[in-house]
């Protein structure tokens, strides 16, 4: 990262959301932070940019950048090597086509995001009230959850109770084999799976809300919770590994899924254990990223670690350097 990169959009933030296409092509979205005590501004009303990792095809340096204003959470995937960004609010941008900010179509309310992910090469927005919404082409995005279709999913939704209050029914995480096999989940272990056609509440063995979903290459479906328990299994079939910190985020690399935890550490499953263990690599990265771990995300090429200032980038055998600040003396 060069010097005059590092003063016009990197020193004032912090590293939100990250996704990996391959080795040469890294996205991030990355938020500015309050530099003093007396900052009394609300978080979406600082400055959200979306960059990314492209040595080979930014002529201006390692890294390219586009900012804006008053997003607050923002996430993160792509479509045929194109970065697509979701705001909290439903609003979407997509990079390569220029498209600037716009709702989310067929939005039936103001519902609240809270991700995106890429399933067998698409791309689906999800979030709050059980939304969840296929990406079709620039601007166009499929509601698979309206409520003509699939009333079950708004079982609950319309009513408030101590659990559950209105729109704080969604999906929190999701994930699929295909577009005929996904699940997704949200508050106390509010649990469904998708077929392409109808959606149908499972019945995990959990009740902790739902943080993180990733579907293995090895069939099975990993699910980690707030309260730090994983329930691995399928269909109506699960087991649970209990208990544990609570789990940030997960990922699938290397032929094994990886889950990163409050604690700053990174684990994998292996069955048979009672708990996870603590992932471990054939070469180890940098020791003073231990416990500073924010969260992980892979792409067939790599799986990428980063805190809220560094990321590097593991491809089976060594760790490559993708951001990295230890002190301005290491600026080129």
């Amino acid at each position: 990262m060069t010097k005059e990169f590092y003063e016009e959009c990197y020193k004032n933030g912090e590293l939100r959301e990250c996704m990996p296409i391959d080795l040469g092509y890294v996205g991030f979205v990355f938020q500015d932070i309050p530099q003093d005590d007396e900052d009394e501004r609300e978080r979406d009303e600082f400055q959200t940019r979306l960059f990314a990792y492209v040595p080979k095809n930014n002529i201006t340096g390692e890294f390219a950048s586009i900012r804006w204003n008053g997003v607050g959470d923002a996430y993160i995937s792509a479509k045929d090597h194109s970065l697509i960004v979701c705001n909290e609010a439903f609003m979407l941008n997509e990079a390569k086509s220029k498209t600037g900010w716009y709702d989310t179509p067929n939005n039936e309310k103001a519902h609240l995001a809270k991700g995106i992910k890429n399933i067998d090469e698409e791309v689906y927005a999800y979030g709050m009230v059980r939304s969840v919404f296929k990406y079709k082409g620039v601007k166009e995005w499929e509601n698979i959850t309206t409520k003509t279709k699939h009333p079950n999913l708004y079982s609950g939704v319309e009513t408030s109770t101590e659990t559950f209050v209105g729109d704080w029914v969604g999906f929190s995480a999701l994930d699929g084999f295909n577009a005929n096999d996904i699940y997704a989940g949200g508050n106390q272990g509010d649990f469904w799976h998708y077929n392409g056609q109808k959606w149908r509440r499972v019945d995990l063995p959990i009740n902790s809300d739902i943080s993180t979903i990733t579907c293995g290459k090895d069939g099975k479906v990993y699910v980690g919770s707030r309260l730090g328990s994983v329930a691995v299994g399928r269909d109506n079939e699960w087991k649970v590994i209990d208990k544990f910190k609570e789990i940030t985020y997960s990922c699938w690399f290397d032929d094994k899924v990886y889950l990163s935890s409050k604690d700053g550490r990174i684990y994998t499953y292996q069955e048979g254990k009672k708990e996870l263990v603590e992932a471990s690599f054939k070469t180890k990265y940098p020791s003073y990223m231990h416990h500073l771990i924010r969260g992980i995300a892979s792409c067939d090429e790599c799986l990428v670690i980063y805190t809220a200032v560094q990321a590097y980038a593991y491809d089976g055998e060594i760790w490559h350097e993708i951001i990295e600040i230890p002190s301005l003396t290491k600026h080129k």
